[in-house]
C-alpha cells in the first residue's frame, strides 16, 4: 500500500475491504469525503476519484501535487538526497528557496506532515533514526502516486457540500469521519456534526461506507449499530491478539462479512 505521510488515523489496512465494497456498488465515481493524507484513495481502482478535505493545508499539497508535481518533487528529493540538509531544514537553520511561493508552501505543508509528533503536521517529533529514512521513502512514494494524483479531483469542501456536489446513483462516498473527541483535525466533530452526518447520509443517492473505531460510543449512539464489524492486525500484532483492533463500518448497502 502506497502512503505519501504521516497521519493520524491512516486507513492503509481496511482498504481492501474498501475495494470489495465499492466494487460491489458498481459506482464509478468513488468520493473520499475526509481524505486526510489521500491514503485510501491513492490505493483505490476507481473510474473517476475525488479527493476532499477540509483541512486547507492538505488541499494546498494535493493540489500541487497535481498540478505542478515536477517542482514540488525536485524541492522534496533535493531534502531526501541530503541528510545534512533535511537536519538543516528540521532545525531551521536552512529555508526551502525555489523562487515559487507556492511550491515552498506546499514542500513545507509536505516535510511538516512528515516529521511532524503523529503525522499531525504542526509539531515536530523527537530527532531519531527512523525520521530521515520515513521522509526518504515517503518522497520515493511521491512519484508512485503521481499519476494517480494527477487523475484526481482535488476539493476543499465541507462534507455537506461534498455530497451534495457528487450526489447522484453513480457517486460511492466512503466517509472516515475525524474521531469524536480529539483535536487533531481542523475542525473538532461534535455530536450535532455527527447528527447532521447522520441526516445528509439518508439523502444520498448513491452508495457508501463509512468506518469507526468499533471502540468508540458516540457512532453507535448516532447511527446505531454497525452494518458489520472486521478485525484487522494493528502494525505490530496479529488478528486475534490483544493488540488487534475491530473496526465498524456502515453502508446503505446489502453486504456481507
Amino acid at each position: 500500500m502506497l502512503r505519501i505521510m504521516k497521519y493520524p488515523g491512516s486507513k492503509t489496512a481496511i482498504v481492501g475491504e474498501i475495494q470489495r465494497v465499492f466494487d460491489i456498488s458498481q459506482c464509478t465515481r468513488f468520493v473520499d469525503v475526509f481524505s486526510g493524507s489521500g491514503s485510501v484513495i491513492i490505493n483505490i481502482q476507481a473510474g473517476i476519484e475525488v479527493y476532499n478535505d477540509l483541512n486547507r493545508d492538505l488541499f494546498i499539497l494535493f493540489n500541487s501535487l497535481k498540478n505542478n508535481f515536477s517542482q514540488l518533487y525536485r524541492a522534496a528529493d533535493a531534502v531526501a538526497r541530503d541528510r545534512k540538509m533535511f537536519f538543516d531544514y528540521y532545525d531551521g537553520r536552512i529555508v526551502m528557496d525555489t523562487g515559487n511561493p507556492d511550491i515552498e508552501k506546499a514542500f513545507s505543508i509536505f516535510f511538516n506532515f512528515n516529521t511532524g509528533f503523529g503525522g499531525m503536521g504542526n509539531s515536530y517529533g523527537k530527532k531519531d533514526k527512523s525520521l530521515f529514512g520515513t521522509y526518504r521513502k515517503n518522497v520515493s512514494n511521491l512519484l508512485k502516486a503521481e499519476s494517480k494524483i494527477r487523475k484526481m479531483k482535488i476539493e476543499n469542501m465541507d462534507f455537506r457540500e461534498v455530497i451534495d456536489k457528487y450526489n447522484d446513483p453513480d457517486t460511492f462516498f466512503y466517509l472516515d469521519p475525524p474521531y469524536p473527541g480529539k483535536d487533531w483535525y481542523v475542525h473538532n466533530f461534535l455530536e450535532s456534526d455527527f447528527m447532521e452526518l447522520r441526516n445528509t447520509l439518508g439523502s444520498i443517492k448513491g452508495k457508501y461506507l463509512m468506518n469507526f473505531n468499533s471502540t468508540d460510543k458516540l457512532p453507535v449512539k448516532v447511527f446505531g449499530k454497525p452494518s458489520f464489524v472486521k478485525e484487522y492486525a494493528n502494525e505490530n500484532g496479529k488478528p486475534g491478539e490483544t493488540n488487534a483492533r475491530k473496526v465498524s463500518f456502515y453502508t446503505n448497502m446489502n453486504v456481507k462479512i
